[in-house]
């Protein structure tokens, strides 16, 4: 006796009302990015973001309270991901070389972008709390977890997780030492690279 085959269940589609707040938040998020490379974070209003983006401007201040939350959020959907990424593509290098590429993204935003990468910097050693903010500061801290990885790739030490903070505050402070004009961006990758092998001197690599 031949039997039926069920039919899969449908997918519940989403809601209009979800689907357009999703639709908004695309374009907002694009609006401002284009802003950001094209401007600046200075030059950039959030009234140029509301009409790039076809929305009224209370629209725009219900996904990002301050330019420094909408700034967060850019910041955040640009690196989000990053840190698996590198992982996995330089999982067999040098220590050293594994937490560079680590830093890439903020070297890479620093050296195309030096106005917003400042004050992505200052908004996270100085920036008000806010739902953005903390979700970058998140990615910060999956950046600490993994520098913790990598130094203590053949065995326990004590003092990993105080090197993997010290990389990253550091680097944040070698970018904001760009905004105040007592440093350049352009040596930013040497910098870097040299703040790395000094801290991991101090592991033991």
């Amino acid at each position: 006796m031949a039997t039926h085959k069920q039919d899969p269940l449908p997918t519940v589609p989403m809601g209009r009302r979800e689907a357009g707040k999703a639709a908004k938040r695309a374009r907002i998020l694009d609006a401002a990015e284009r802003r950001l490379r094209t401007q600046g974070y200075d030059q950039m209003t959030m009234a140029e973001v509301a009409n790039d983006a076809d929305v009224a401007i209370g629209t725009v201040f219900s996904y990002a309270a301050t330019k420094a939350e909408l700034l967060m959020m850019v910041t955040a959907q640009r690196w989000s991901g990053s840190v698996p990424k590198a992982l996995a593509e330089h999982a067999n290098e040098d220590p050293a070389l594994a937490i560079r590429a680590l830093l890439q993204p903020i070297a890479d935003t620093a050296k195309l972008e030096p106005q917003t990468c400042a004050a992505i910097a200052r908004e996270l050693l100085f920036g008000t709390d806010g739902p953005h903010q903390r979700e970058v500061v998140d990615l910060v801290a999956e950046l600490e977890t993994a520098i913790v990885a990598i130094i203590e790739q053949d065995g326990p030490s004590p003092r990993a997780p105080a090197a993997a903070r010290l990389v990253v505050s550091g680097g944040l402070m070698e970018v904001n030492r760009g905004r105040t004009g007592r440093a350049t961006m352009d040596d930013l990758e040497a910098r870097l690279t040299d703040m790395i092998t000094i801290v991991l001197s101090g592991t033991g690599f």
